[in-house]
Parts: structure tokens; sequence; C-alpha cells
């Protein structure tokens, strides 16, 4: 690790089982996992060029409420201060899907 890694996911945040699995044979580098509180399913997709059309396509077919979307930011740094470029990969997503950004920031 140089001194901060970025890894950028587009989330459906409530999902329910049948679009879950939908979500994993439609679209490419995706997965889901159970909320373990909410009775829903959590999918998420490393967001890549390849994939944008796919994402805004199953959105579009399942209906998903924009408010039951994020695009995950995920920072790991070596050091507590740091600053970091958001990939542009995010700016050209929101243009398809204006949801909410969420952050996270670790240090190791």
């Amino acid at each position: 690790m140089e001194n901060s890694e970025v890894d950028v996911s587009f989330r459906f945040l409530k999902l329910d089982k049948l679009q879950a699995y939908t979500l994993k044979h439609e679209v490419a580098n995706s997965s889901f996992r159970e909320h373990h509180k909410n009775n829903c399913y959590v999918g998420t997709v490393l967001l890549s060029e390849s994939c944008i059309d796919e994402i805004n396509d199953f959105y579009v077919r399942q209906q998903v409420s924009l408010e039951d979307c994020d695009i995950f930011v995920s920072i790991v740094s070596e050091i507590d201060s740091n600053i970091v470029d958001v990939p542009t990969i995010v700016n050209r997503m929101l243009k398809y899907i204006d949801c909410k950004l969420t952050y996270s920031f670790t240090v190791v």
C-alpha cells in the first residue's frame, strides 16, 4: 500500500431476495449480503466503466428508489491525515443516478 487505497462501489441498500439474486446474475462484479437488522439485502457492485450501464439498467428495471442507493467510497490509509482523490468514475456514475455519497476512512 502506498499512502492510501481507494475502493468505490455502488450499493443498493434495500433489495428483496429476488432482486438480490437478479443483481448477482445481471451485473458483473456484484454481490449481496443480508442486512443484519432490516429484513432486506444490500447489493454491492464494484464501480467501473464497464458496469455503469448495467447498474443503471438494473436500477430502472427493478424500480429501486433513489433513497435506497449510494456510492460507497472506502479509503484505507497508512496515515491519519491525508488528501485522497476520489476517482472520476464517481462523477460519471452520478450523471446516471444522482444518489448520495457515503465515505469510510480507515487508518491501518
